[in-house]
């Protein structure tokens, strides 16, 4: 994964890789399963999320990898 490679965090790095494991989960079974604060896990997931990493499941608090990733954003201001 292309994508996986421009992230900085590790805990990002660790909840990409464990989603591309087990193909979806809710932020709470992530924590639960990674050993991580849910807090944290809430907070990498809504970055993964704007990032077009992963996506939130219609009607469900569930995420997956998202299909293709968008380009990086610069993050400057302008």
């Amino acid at each position: 994964m292309q994508a996986f490679d421009r992230l900085d965090s590790d805990t990002s790095k660790l909840v990409v890789l464990y989603l591309q494991r087990v193909g979806d989960a809710t932020p709470d079974r992530i924590a639960d399963r990674l050993r991580l604060p849910l807090l944290t896990v809430l907070a990498t997931v809504r970055y993964l999320v704007e990032e077009g990493l992963v996506r939130r499941l219609d009607g469900s608090d569930r995420v997956v990898l998202a299909e293709t990733a968008r380009p990086r954003r610069d993050r400057r201001p302008a």
